[in-house]
């Protein structure tokens, strides 16, 4: 992460190749909630085209649909969990803004200016942003 200088001393240190994992993990969310629904509609197609899309009686696509379904919720559900340890106290609003910054990348700048108004000062978002990374590597 650019401008980011990790402190050993730091309750969540991570090194910096663990650290951008857990970020880049975090940055997928939105697409992986986008893909579970992609294969839900997949899923109820296969349902009602039964007869004509499966040819093999060895496979089944609605099954496939359904695991891959399951994998990826287990990854979106770290996230949602982490986020809730990290911001665990905090209101809704402040959780959504904390959420903004570790899915979609949003700035302290970017979350105190313009229409967000975030309630933290950098120091607090700093510590809850790094707790949040921290957790979910540790869930990974």
């Amino acid at each position: 992460m650019r401008g980011r200088k990790p402190s050993q001393s730091s309750e969540y240190y991570l090194p910096p190749n663990q650290y951008q994992y857990a970020v880049r993990h975090a940055l997928l969310f939105d697409d992986w909630r986008a893909e579970i629904k992609a294969l839900e509609n997949q899923s109820r197609a296969i349902r009602y085209d039964k007869d004509k899309v499966q040819s093999s009686p060895d496979y089944n696509a609605t099954e496939s649909a359904a695991f891959e379904i399951l994998e990826i919720q287990r990854k979106v559900d770290k996230i949602e969990k982490a986020l809730q340890i990290a911001c665990e106290g905090f209101d809704d609003y402040t959780i959504e803004c904390i959420r903004l910054a570790v899915t979609k990348g949003f700035t302290f700048t970017q979350l105190t200016t313009g229409k967000h108004r975030m309630p933290l000062n950098h120091i607090a978002f700093g510590k809850i942003r790094h707790k949040f990374y921290y957790v979910l590597y540790s869930m990974l």
